[in-house]
């Protein structure tokens, strides 16, 4: 008894000084009828083909190696309730916060929102943890089987939590940007959707590692740990999301969420270097890999710069009062700071660096005729047009009414690259047949472009010059702009002056 007794005052102790949100998430979710559903029904199906793999093993079961079919069929179960079941559950919890409106009383507590997030991801934790022991009698059946490989398995399953937490947060961050009512069950359903696609899309790439996984290989780890650190980038990213949007609007949302965009793209370049300065010869950068590399950074930045040019460009005083007191440090720290002309110099600071390594693997790989300068810098001229104008329709739409949100313009701004790609083929609407070679009018189709500039067509010596003046022209309609936010930022006033301040003083004594 005084053993219970002890464990009880430490389990008091540890829900005391817990995060309050994973308090009442736990009592509220192992209450819920959801949870005590799904629960037995894992419990059910678990024993069910626990039941039927004895009656259909026969004798393979003593003389067999089965021992990894059974434990794969524990871990789909597994797979459904950590990888959907939990995620959705955690997108829920908040939307249901908004719902019942007592996000309003959370948000007037002492609780912060990056508290309020980790206490929601507390909660999943715990759910997977459940759902793991659950599971454990099972896959301890199974590793008495003969083909059962301890090693993968416990890989599989290590793996598999560190994949439910990143999609718990990345539901999470969802649902914090989900705000109109009318549209939460669509997204509701849309997001469940997206969770089992995202199930079948990740359990086939982690099934072909881990079987081909070696301990005893150096090669095996690098790849590992690359991809664990991307994964954490990717955590990060969406825990700066689901808290940025839980802030205030007075209050930096956007500097955070750049800095992790800035750190994935310095982490994935870096990494590859490391691997290919440091690591094995079996993992030296070739052609695949650095046209891998420079297609996924140019996706990256197409993203992150679509939401980082339609920001608003107003700086509260918050923001203001926070702002460094060297003006050297104000000026590097302008990119970061929301706004779109200053989402749009991000942009272009970090697609020059992007370009400079595009210029560095060709100069790398000179004997190789596929990887050209010509797709990348294709790529950087359609991205600073596209996004520059974007950058200054957002402008104009903001100044226009203070109904429209960036959202909007985003939208606005994807059909307009709809209309761009489609457009050349209106005259053909009319009965003349689509020609096959390339002409000038596809210049607006970034498809066409990069696949006649990828076969070295006939008119490749004029795509890249008109592309060029083409982004020259939108830089120049952004520079003014541009100017003035950073104009903003260096000589804002921080502190209130000594005759303002003791002219507020006066009043208050007053």
């Amino acid at each position: 008894m005084s053993t219970l007794e002890r464990s009880i005052n430490w389990l008091e102790q540890v829900g005391d000084r817990a995060n309050p949100i994973l308090v009442k998430e736990t009592r509220q979710s192992l209450k819920s009828r959801q949870f005590v559903v799904t629960f037995m029904l894992l419990l059910t199906a678990s024993w069910f083909l626990f039941a039927l793999g004895l009656l259909l093993g026969g004798d393979a079961i003593e003389y067999g190696a089965i021992g990894n079919t059974f434990f794969g069929f524990f871990y789909w179960i597994l797979a459904i309730a950590v990888m959907v079941i939990v995620p959705f559950s955690a997108y829920r919890s908040l939307l249901a916060e908004k719902d019942q409106t007592t996000y309003d009383l959370l948000s007037i507590t002492t609780l912060t929102p990056r508290q309020i997030v980790w206490g929601k991801l507390s909660s999943a934790l715990v759910q997977v943890l459940l759902f793991y022991s659950a599971l454990a009698p099972f896959i301890a059946f199974t590793s008495l089987l003969q083909g059962f490989d301890l090693v993968a398995v416990s890989c599989r399953l290590v793996i598999t939590l560190l994949i439910s937490l990143l999609v718990a947060m990345a539901a999470i961050a969802s649902s914090a940007m989900t705000r109109q009512r009318q549209w939460q069950g669509l997204t509701s359903l849309v997001m469940l959707v997206l969770l089992f696609f995202g199930m079948m899309v990740l359990l086939g790439p982690m099934e072909y590692m881990v079987a081909g996984f070696d301990p005893f290989a150096l090669e095996g780890w690098l790849m590992l740990g690359f991809l664990l650190v991307m994964g954490a980038s990717y955590f990060l990213l969406f825990q700066k999301v689901a808290t940025a949007h839980l802030t205030f609007e007075s209050d930096d949302r956007t500097s955070g969420i750049r800095r992790v965009c800035s750190a994935q793209f310095l982490l994935l370049w870096g990494g590859l270097f490391a691997l290919d300065w440091f690591g094995p010869p079996s993992l030296g950068l070739d052609e695949q890999v650095l046209q891998m590399a420079i297609t996924l950074s140019f996706v990256h930045w197409a993203i992150v710069g679509l939401f980082a040019v339609t920001e608003n460009p107003y700086l509260s005083r918050r923001i203001r009062r926070n702002l460094p007191a060297s003006s050297f440090r104000r000026l590097l720290w302008v990119p970061f700071l929301q706004g779109g002309a200053r989402g749009f110099l991000y942009l272009l600071l970090h697609l020059a660096v992007l370009a400079g390594l595009s210029l560095w693997s060709v100069s790398r790989l000179a004997s190789s005729v596929a990887l050209g300068i010509d797709i990348p810098m294709a790529l950087t001229f359609y991205l600073i047009i596209y996004l520059g104008m974007a950058c200054a329709l957002g402008r104009w739409c903001l100044g226009l009414s203070g109904d429209i949100r960036p959202g909007h313009i985003r939208v606005l701004m994807l059909i307009i690259v709809a209309i761009g790609c489609m457009a050349p083929y209106v005259p053909y609407l009319w009965g003349s047949a689509i020609r096959s070679d390339y002409r000038v009018l596809y210049l607006s189709n970034p498809f066409e472009t990069l696949a006649h500039l990828g076969q070295f067509g006939r008119d490749s010596s004029l795509i890249l010059p008109s592309l060029g003046a083409a982004a020259l022209l939108a830089v120049l309609v952004n520079i003014p702009a541009m100017k003035r936010g950073i104009t903003e930022v260096v000589f804002a006033e921080t502190k209130p002056r000594a005759g303002k301040a003791s002219d507020e003083a006066a009043v208050n004594v007053a």
